[in-house]
């Protein structure tokens, strides 16, 4: 059995990794019982759950007393967790708050030069049009100066959000019928597919997933007379000992 020894006033845990060899033995010789069972009688079958009621609390012993022992590591773990989390909880937020004024700072110096370079096509546009001398030519938009230090750079990532779920799950019911070739849509289902629904080939089916909690749920509740289309029913037997 693993054993832990906290040492008073410190805060260091000594583990023993030693197995019990009472257990390891027990746990032997009932599952070398259980690779014998056979079931073809009604007597064979109260024998045989017999042993799997030896079995069942075999392994709920084996799990409390492995609990316990794990107990101060879990309690150790948990003021380690408290103590990581007070100390970046602060310098994410100071790192999330730096990083927006540096990105928009950036972000306005950008648009700033983009503007200005629009501005100057605009001018050197219409003073040709008004048959005025030409102008310098028109140069391409500065780049921004470097606003980072040595070792730092700009990194875009990009995520999709969900607004509105209807309109996906419509667009890609659309988009199923349309591609379904044994349907055959008429041009008037078709046409109304389209508007209404706004199919999009990017609308596939595996940007929606099941949930599964949900799903299971219903079946506990309805078991056989759930009736969702494209779904199935499963029950899975087990034998538990009460005591």
């Amino acid at each position: 059995m693993t054993r832990l020894i906290a040492r008073p006033n410190t805060n260091t845990v000594t583990v023993d990794l030693d197995p019990e060899p009472a257990l390891a033995g027990q746990t032997e010789e009932l599952v070398a019982l259980a690779d014998e069972v056979m079931v073809t009688t009604e007597t064979e079958s109260v024998e045989a759950s017999a042993v799997l009621k030896r079995v069942q609390m075999l392994r709920r012993f084996v799990t409390g007393v492995y609990k316990t022992a794990k107990g101060p590591l879990t309690d150790a773990k948990h003021r380690l967790d408290g103590q990581e989390k007070a100390l970046l909880a602060p310098l994410r937020r100071a790192e999330s708050d730096i990083m927006a004024t540096i990105l928009s700072y950036r972000n306005a110096e950008e648009a700033r030069l983009e503007a200005e370079a629009e501005a100057s096509i605009e001018a050197t546009v219409v003073a040709r049009l008004n048959g005025e001398p030409s102008l310098e030519p028109v140069l391409p938009a500065a780049p921004a100066p470097d606003t980072l230090v040595a070792g730092m750079v700009a990194r875009s990532t990009w995520t999709g959000t969900v607004t509105d779920l209807r309109k996906v799950v419509l667009a890609v019911a659309a988009q199923l019928l349309l591609d379904d070739e044994t349907l055959a849509p008429t041009k008037v289902t078709r046409r109304w597919l389209t508007t209404t629904c706004a199919p999009s080939p990017q609308a596939s089916l595996d940007i929606l997933s099941i949930s599964v909690p949900r799903l299971n749920a219903l079946a506990r509740a309805l078991r056989h007379d759930l009736s969702v289309p494209g779904t199935a029913v499963t029950e899975n037997q087990q034998l538990v000992s009460r005591t």
